[in-house]
């Protein structure tokens, strides 16, 4: 797993070292409400479970206020409102691939967060959250717009995995967010090796979908607005943007409509 300095492109000023800032309060939130008529349960492929892949957890929503297109771009943007995505919760954000660079599936950024006031930062001073190629999704449906996100042990072996997929409805998104985990690894993650008392997501599972519920409640608050500020901005490697519609493919999977490549510069 790459280290990572917290050098560019990072979320902004913050506490260091985040395991003595533990007790920050969050703000208080309703969960959002569910789409209506509720979206089935997302299964898990068949090749996928055989891997020894389990899912643990799923969670949906209907953002309001919010589009597809507000969605696509926070997701290659996200240095720009992480902390206001979880606040109390979230310590520090950095990229580590910039999607700028080196175009959205294979970019990668580095997290530090509390689950909840108290609780030791999840992944000590950083997990690094690899984007994936859509290969890695493992539900035998989807919604229009898709993101794989990951990571890996030092063997390169996937440890788990988060889904975000989202659709526009009137109004605003439906909204889904979903973990799964491989349960054959042969040694754990980098950050719990380095912390023995680190937890993964199948010990996590309640906290996370809580954690997964604040994060969605918090995107019709600051998302409209952050995307608006950044309407128009010019330069496209500061304001990025992609397209993050699948479509299905003749081998059972799927793939993005667009290429959601690095940027390419105007050069005159």
């Amino acid at each position: 797993m790459a280290k990572n300095e917290y050098g560019n492109a990072n979320g902004g000023q913050t506490y260091i070292p985040f395991q003595e800032n533990i007790y920050v309060e969050t703000l208080p939130f309703r969960p959002l409400e569910r789409p209506n008529p509720e979206l089935p349960e997302f299964e898990m492929k068949p090749e996928f479970l055989e891997r020894g892949y389990i899912l643990t957890m799923q969670c949906q929503h209907f953002i309001p206020d919010v589009t597809p297109e507000m969605m696509d771009w926070w997701w290659a943007n996200m240095e720009k409102g992480y902390y206001l995505w979880a606040p109390g919760s979230h310590k520090r954000f950095s990229w580590v691939k910039e999607p700028w660079k080196y175009g959205m599936q294979d970019s990668a950024h580095m997290i530090s967060e509390s689950l909840a006031p108290g609780v030791p930062v999840f992944g000590g001073s950083g997990i690094q959250i690899n984007r994936l190629h859509l290969d890695m999704f493992p539900f035998t449906t989807h919604l229009e717009h898709v993101l794989v996100e990951g990571i890996v042990n030092r063997l390169g072996e996937f440890v788990d995995g988060n889904v975000h997929m989202w659709e526009a409805v009137e109004g605003g998104i439906v909204h889904v967010t979903a973990d799964f985990c491989n349960t054959r690894i042969s040694e754990p993650p980098e950050f719990v090796l380095e912390d023995p008392n680190a937890k993964g997501k199948i010990d996590m599972a309640e906290e996370s979908k809580m954690h997964s519920e604040y994060e969605a409640s918090r995107f019709p608050i600051f998302l409209p607005k952050l995307y608006e500020l950044w309407k128009g901005h010019p330069d496209p490697s500061q304001n990025v943007q992609v397209d993050l519609r699948v479509r299905d493919t003749d081998d059972g999977g799927i793939e993005y409509i667009a290429e959601n490549g690095p940027v390419v510069l105007n050069k005159k």
